[in-house]
């Protein structure tokens, strides 16, 4: 009796426990998708400004590609540019740092620096862009100072994704390859690079993704050009007849990079 006593208490605990843990997992995920899901349900409805999801309807989706209601798609359009330029450029920086860190002694701080990035706010990383290139240097910011706040941006990140691929690697493998006469290139071409490509992929994804929807950096180095980011940005806070397409252009801006998203985690798991 008294071992059965002590062992029901425990057993009830665990389940409590469990089930607590379970609740507070369907909370986070209520908090994190009720607004984007409430945002895609607002974009089909007549009304979208009372807040009332009904009567349903495809016109703000229809709409948007007609007359002057498509001029989201030059904006779209320079985003995208930015964001393929981006993800290149920090996919490569990303592997040529990540083959380079093993050969240093005390990497953990160089690690350490690429990484603090991540922390840095935003804004205060657009304003110090500005005031280097703009202040100090007299350079006129536009479309190349969008392009270097995003690539600050999105090198932590995609740094991250080659050190998960390349943390097992084992340097044996080149050796190897070196004892039977490849050069330098094959070694690269023929081992590194296959084990290396999900966390290439991985990168390219991340990398685009996080310049095509970045907004504070570009707020202070955007010169004159506009990404797709600030256009709904300024066309939301202007409260005109734009804000309805906003809801659908937003709707179809998250699905795809959830599905985008999507795409990079399942392969970045993959090479686990």
């Amino acid at each position: 009796m008294s071992g059965g006593a002590r062992r029901n208490p425990a057993g009830i605990f665990t389940g409590t426990t469990a089930a607590l843990a379970v609740l507070l997992g369907a909370i986070a995920l209520v908090l994190l998708y009720a607004p984007i899901a409430g945002l895609a349900l607002l974009s089909f409805s007549a009304r979208p400004l009372s807040g009332i999801p009904w009567p349903m309807t495809l016109e703000w989706y229809f709409a948007l590609f007609e007359g002057e209601n498509a001029r989201w798609v030059g904006p779209l359009i320079t985003s995208v540019a930015i964001g393929l330029l981006v993800s290149l450029l920090a996919t490569t920086a990303a592997v040529i740092i990540g083959r380079m860190l093993p050969l240093i002694r005390r990497r953990g701080g160089l690690l350490v620096a690429y990484l603090s990035v991540l922390v840095m706010p935003g804004i205060l990383v657009g304003i110090a862009v500005l005031f280097f290139y703009r202040g100090l240097l007299g350079i006129r910011t536009g479309f190349w100072s969008v392009v270097l706040v995003h690539f600050i941006w999105a090198l932590p990140f995609a740094l991250l994704c080659i050190l998960i691929v390349s943390v097992r690697f084992d340097h044996r493998l080149l050796e190897a390859a070196r004892d039977l006469g490849a050069d330098r290139y094959r070694q690269f071409v023929d081992i590194e690079l296959p084990l290396l490509k999900p966390g290439i992929t991985a990168s390219v994804f991340f990398s685009f993704l996080l310049s095509f929807n970045e907004l504070p950096r570009t707020l202070y180095t955007r010169g004159g050009i506009t990404t797709l980011p600030y256009y709904i940005w300024t066309a939301s806070a202007a409260h005109s007849s734009q804000v309805s397409l906003i809801y659908a252009l937003s709707a179809i801006i998250m699905a795809a990079s959830f599905v985008l998203i999507l795409i990079a985690t399942r392969i970045l798991m993959r090479s686990n």
